[in-house]
């Protein structure tokens, strides 16, 4: 099969289109997937432009060389014998690969609660050296033709849900277990910090699951802004690099601004703030535009990067990380179920639509093209890339 190898062995770009072996079945509860997409994440990216710092403990969980795609959906072509999931149905992938999949008895701690994205076993090694589909090497990836993927990471797909979304559940779900992980006040206004892929899903699963919410979205890109519009948002401010867009949030949460220049903030602010983007500015601006005891949820990426954290304890915020997919109470105390799941019905609700998100496509063998579109998402207006081997 043809895999997105990244090896460094080309100097002038880390990842190159190899003929790998066809994955073996590690065993009997796992599938062949032929790959229909495999979306170009913004964690991808880190690997080809550095934008938020290194990020050292990775070299913990990743190994060299590595297969990419961490977002993919395709169709069963081979199941092992005691695998639920019957061949030529089409699936989602959830690329975690915890305890249950690495078939470690018992689980760890945090598996056994339930929260597998924190599972131990990450970066044991055992069944494969990586952490999640798409950052290890053996299992094929959303960049691959094929991928193998035990039962427990397959969420069958309603006809609802056309080939065009199938890798659109991964970004979703990331928005909806953050959320849901750490869920937001009754009547809070909430404010969302980035347009991209993350906080346009964060703005879809706040309409889903808590439609009672008033939601701000700060946009980088016109095209952005006018998709947050799309989906539900009911206050678009368009980021300023000198700063205007404090003001207009100020005016939107009731509040003033204090200081100038780098040292703005907001003397109230938004009980809730999703920080979606993860850049140094980012992170510091979303702890600022939090209100006093107010809850910060980051699910941008980034690692040593320089970070006002003064707001976390001038305004005695919580500050929240979450990662991954996992199964979740619903909101206000309701039943669980996993997010990726809670995904796929927003997907056949049209709820996160495909036609507004999925903004290139390229075949497997222009990933470099691919890849060099999303690096540039102001000029191309990009909001998703997808490969489609």
């Amino acid at each position: 099969m043809r895999s997105v190898q990244l090896d460094f062995a080309d100097p002038g770009f880390p990842a190159r289109l190899v003929e790998a072996d066809d994955p073996p079945l590690p065993g009997r509860r796992w599938a062949r997937v032929r790959v229909l997409g495999g979306g170009i994440c913004g964690s991808d990216l880190h690997m080809f432009r550095e934008t938020t710092g290194p990020i050292p403990l990775l070299s913990s969980f990743v190994p060299i060389p590595l297969q990419l795609g961490h977002e993919v959906g395709g169709v069963v072509i081979e199941a092992g014998p005691d695998c639920p999931v019957k061949v030529g149905t089409r699936v989602a992938i959830d690329p975690t690969i915890s305890c249950v999949a690495r078939e470690i008895d018992p689980p760890c701690k945090q598996c056994a609660a339930g929260a597998p994205g924190a599972c131990y076993n990450l970066s044991s090694g055992i069944g494969t050296a990586g952490l999640i589909l798409g950052y290890t090497y053996g299992l094929g990836g959303g960049w691959s033709d094929q991928a193998v993927a035990h039962a427990s990471m397959l969420h069958p797909l309603p006809d609802a849900v056309p080939d065009l979304a199938i890798t659109l559940h991964e970004p979703l779900s990331i928005a909806i277990h953050g959320l849901l992980r750490c869920p937001p006040p009754d009547g809070a206004p909430v404010l969302v910090g980035g347009a991209a892929i993350i906080g346009l899903g964060v703005v879809a699963a706040l309409r889903a699951l808590f439609p009672a919410l008033e939601i701000t979205v700060l946009a980088k890109h016109d095209h952005q802004a006018k998709t947050a519009e799309r989906l539900g948002a009911k206050h678009v401010v368009r980021f300023d690099a000198a700063g205007g867009h404090f003001a207009e949030l100020a005016r939107i949460a009731g509040t003033r601004v204090v200081g100038s220049g780098d040292g703005r903030t907001l003397a109230g602010g938004f009980p809730y703030v999703v920080e979606a983007v993860g850049t140094p500015q980012a992170v510091t601006q979303a702890l600022r535009f939090a209100d006093g005891r107010g809850t910060v949820l980051f699910l941008g990426i980034t690692g040593l990067v320089d970070v006002d954290l003064s707001p976390v304890w001038m305004k005695e915020l919580s500050f929240v990380g979450a990662l991954n997919h996992a199964p979740d109470p619903g909101p206000h105390g309701g039943s669980s179920a996993h997010s990726i799941d809670r995904a796929i019905k927003i997907l056949a609700k049209t709820g996160f639509p495909a036609d507004a998100l999925v903004t290139h496509e390229f075949p497997l063998a222009d990933f470099r093209r691919g890849v060099e579109t999303a690096l540039e998402r102001g000029a191309n207006r990009v909001i998703k890339v997808v490969l489609r081997p």
